[in-house]
């Protein structure tokens, strides 16, 4: 192995040195671009999740609108009822009613 001059071990020192500035300089690109990537991919799943909870939010809204509709049809269709009942069935009615309610208190 041939001795290495002064000059020579210095260049050599100088070239790994900026090997490893250049390895260093790439690694944290790398670092960089995969927070980068981290940070859209959260940005992506947030986007979704509130694109669900309004989707959700407006299906409960239509579900409550419809409930609402059902239960006034259901109220007018007992009011019309109650109101067309003849006198003996609304007295049959409320016979059939104690009986109901006398039976289940014996239990």
């Amino acid at each position: 192995m041939a001795k290495m001059t002064m000059h020579q071990e210095l260049e050599m020192l100088r070239n790994e040195v900026e090997a490893l500035r250049k390895e260093k300089e790439e690694a944290e690109k790398q670092k960089m671009l995969e927070a980068r990537r981290a940070e859209a991919e959260e940005e992506e799943i947030r986007e979704k999740t509130e694109e669900k909870i309004e989707e959700i939010k407006e299906s409960a809204e239509e579900i409550k609108a419809n409930a609402k509709e059902n239960l006034d049809e259901l109220i007018e269709t007992i009011k019309h009822d109650y109101e067309n009942l003849s006198p003996v069935a609304a007295v049959l009615l409320f016979a059939l009613g104690v009986a109901f309610g006398r039976a289940l208190s014996v239990k």
